[in-house]
């Protein structure tokens, strides 16, 4: 359901949808505008925000209940989640089929889940007052959260279930880390280009508009910390994040083959073969797809692409977890 949370969740981001619902209510939110008057109201409190004047005015009530759908399922969904969590957890825990190291984590599992929820609707208020959509940082500090709290889940269920290191070599073991944390810092300018449409600035490969390495990049006058902050009108922002981006996902690759060569000259292959195999696989399949979704760049973001590209990198980051459980330092 996490899983599932976070693609939502970038559907929403690439339809324009997360500025549809401009409230936060907890209870009553659970419920959809019901008759005609509910809905015109609804639509009038998003007529007042930066989204509809700048960019959606003269939006129809049809358009308005497309875009109102997906933001209101990405917050059922997630209410669903804390029931789907909430009701076995306080059966289990009244049979006392919980040891104390569990009941620990499924309770800082409960404290990630309100952070995320809390800095959900945090982000959804950038977007509320001047600018037309919300925060790009916050956007990507949004995923990150969600991304804990999925990765701390797939932590838990996998000491639960007796999973126990089978190589014991240091030097793969670091490439495995390092491999892990790349990854998390790559599904971050991945938010951040989602969040900057920086893809549609360059959607070209495998060259960055006309040049392999942009002048840009080289000049010092496009460091400025306001230029970061007000990158809607700083294209250099979009650059450099790109570029960044890019450059991530070659050294990634770089290190997915090393692991895979090293794996295998040093005889630790057949012990760590499917892991490594899903991340190898994955990993293929996510450039590819980033290549795809960055070309089909043209005028728009493409939803389907962009949404297969971000769920891959999820599906890549829990077998790259798995594989990193499988190996410890000798």
């Amino acid at each position: 359901m996490v899983f599932f949370q976070i693609i939502i969740g970038g559907v929403t981001r690439l339809t324009g949808s997360g500025l549809s619902i401009t409230k936060w209510e907890v209870v009553s939110g659970t419920l959809p505008p019901l008759n005609a008057k509910q809905w015109q109201e609804e639509f009038d409190l998003y007529k007042d925000t930066p989204q509809y004047k700048k960019i959606n005015v003269g939006m129809s009530m049809k358009e308005f209940k497309f875009i109102y759908f997906w933001e209101f399922f990405h917050r059922l969904w997630a209410r669903s989640i804390g029931f789907v969590f909430i009701i076995p957890f306080i059966f289990f825990l009244s049979r006392g089929w919980l040891d104390k190291k569990l009941i620990r984590q499924l309770l800082v599992l409960v404290g990630l889940g309100v952070v995320v929820a809390f800095f959900g609707w945090i982000m959804v208020k950038s977007g509320l007052n001047d600018r037309p959509w919300v925060s790009a940082y916050k956007l990507a500090m949004h995923l990150s959260l969600a991304l804990v709290v999925f990765s701390y889940l797939l932590h838990i269920y996998l000491d639960y279930s007796g999973q126990k290191p089978v190589v014991r070599n240091t030097f793969l073991k670091g490439l495995s880390v390092f491999f892990l944390v790349l990854l998390a810092i790559q599904i971050i300018y991945g938010a951040l280009m989602s969040g900057m449409h920086a893809g549609l600035t360059y959607p070209t490969w495998p060259k960055i508009g006309a040049h392999w390495l942009p002048p840009a990049l080289f000049e010092t006058t496009n460091y400025f910390a306001a230029d970061f902050w007000k990158y809607e009108n700083n294209t250099f922002v979009q650059l450099l994040v790109h570029f960044l981006h890019r450059g991530t996902a070659y050294l990634l690759l770089l290190t997915g083959v090393i692991m895979w060569w090293f794996s295998r000259t040093s005889g630790k292959l057949e012990l760590i073969r499917v892991p490594l195999l899903w991340v190898s696989v994955l990993l293929l399949a996510q450039v590819i797809l980033g290549i795809i979704t960055v070309l089909s760049c043209k005028g728009e973001i493409p939803v389907f692409w962009g949404s297969v590209h971000q769920g891959t990198a999820i599906l890549l980051l829990a077998s790259a977890w798995v594989l990193n459980k499988k190996i410890a330092s000798a």
